[in-house]
């Protein structure tokens, strides 16, 4: 695969991966793998910003480097395009290190490199920016699911935990390296058994049981990580109750690191798209992850993801239990019961989840897919 600058695109060439936007409020799929571009192809993608796409080849040419905002930009709008410019770019470089051609014995120094600047980049961007996190994770999610997306969601979910928790900044960017790698080892399981759509057999689920003992052995020999972040990638799979893998221990004993990631690991899980069931709504997860908090979690680490991660950022088109439809636009302590104003029949209402004892008993159920006017 080579990975190509979009001014060195030529017509003919055929797309390697998909091409998505890089929009936070509009990430959907441009273009197919295997498509044959064309003029038109490369108009469109240069008119999305699209700034690199990978191509079938042999060799692989370095990304552009992040562009600079045009100058009648606001600050808050220039920042923006920079952050998702960082987003797509870790899109596009986490692809290459866990789509590889053959078993993963250790990263080549490139991989790690890039792992590196996605963890730096993630440290500056998302720092305590709930609203910047909420808008990135609804993106990523309403986009086709491979594990290295899964691994970027989950390291921007594990860097809002860790700032909750104010963990020294060093401490802080561990946690991201050791979530954006802790599925590496499925890289080395059979494609077919990781997206299965029904039940697994026992042997294949003793395979997937053995990822995070193979991607600590693949940063063993890889060499350079810190003995932290090999055991962020080890014991992410441990519960708290000692029932996990691949070690069975309990409580405190699983290093924090680890508790961490576990639970911005399920949480990711349950709310993203899975060949064999629908997501569940943020309501739906959150109240499952409490239920479970001293059995699959830390209690610590969960009331620290709850106060940290805002799924309904203001500007968020949201479905309600009663079957209306609204914007969030403001939000309470509460980030599951925020004020929302109200489309269609009753348009204009606003009703305030959390303080409003009218509203009790309604709760939102999900993002609203359908189009309306703010």
């Amino acid at each position: 695969m080579i990975i190509v600058p979009i001014d060195n695109l030529t017509e003919g060439m055929v797309l390697a991966k998909d091409v998505a936007s890089t929009s936070a409020k509009d990430y959907k799929t441009l273009l197919m793998k295997g498509t044959m571009i064309t003029g038109d192809m490369i108009s469109l993608l240069k008119s999305k910003g699209i700034k690199t796409v990978t191509v079938k080849g042999e060799d692989t040419v370095e990304p552009q480097p992040i562009q600079q905002p045009a100058a009648n930009l606001t600050r808050a709008e220039a920042a923006e395009q920079i952050k998702n410019q960082h987003i797509g770019r870790a899109l596009n470089e986490l692809s290459s290190v866990f789509e590889h051609n053959g078993e993963i014995k250790e990263l080549s120094q490139k991989a790690i490199e890039q792992v590196d600047r996605i963890a730096d980049d993630i440290l500056v961007d998302i720092g305590n920016d709930s609203s910047y996190l909420g808008n990135q994770m609804i993106a990523l999610q309403n986009y086709d699911d491979y594990t290295y997306k899964h691994c970027l969601r989950v390291a921007m979910l594990s860097t809002s935990i860790a700032n909750e928790l104010s963990l020294p900044q060093g401490d802080i960017k561990e946690v991201i390296v050791a979530a954006l790698l802790h599925d590496i080892g499925k890289s080395n399981i059979d494609h077919e058994i990781i997206v299965k759509p029904g039940k697994l057999t026992d042997d294949e689920f003793d395979k997937i049981k053995q990822h995070p003992f193979i991607g600590y052995e693949i940063l063993k020999r890889t060499g350079g990580y810190s003995a932290n972040v090999m055991s962020g990638v080890l014991f992410h799979q441990e519960k708290y109750d000692g029932t996990g893998y691949p070690t069975g221990l309990v409580g405190k004993k699983i290093p924090l690191i680890a508790r961490i990631l576990t639970v911005a690991d399920v949480f990711d899980a349950l709310t993203s798209n899975r060949p064999y069931r629908r997501p569940w709504s943020v309501a739906e997860t959150e109240e499952y992850m409490l239920g479970g908090c001293g059995i699959h979690f830390d209690y610590d680490v969960t009331a620290a993801f709850l106060r940290s991660f805002n799924p309904y950022p203001v500007g968020t088109m949201v479905s309600l239990s009663d079957g209306r439809h609204g914007v969030v636009i403001s939000h309470n302590t509460n980030v599951l019961r925020p004020v929302v104003r109200i489309h269609g029949e009753g348009s204009g209402e606003e009703i305030d989840l959390s303080n409003d004892f009218r509203f009790l008993s309604l709760m939102i159920t999900g993002i609203y897919s359908g189009n309306y006017a703010i």
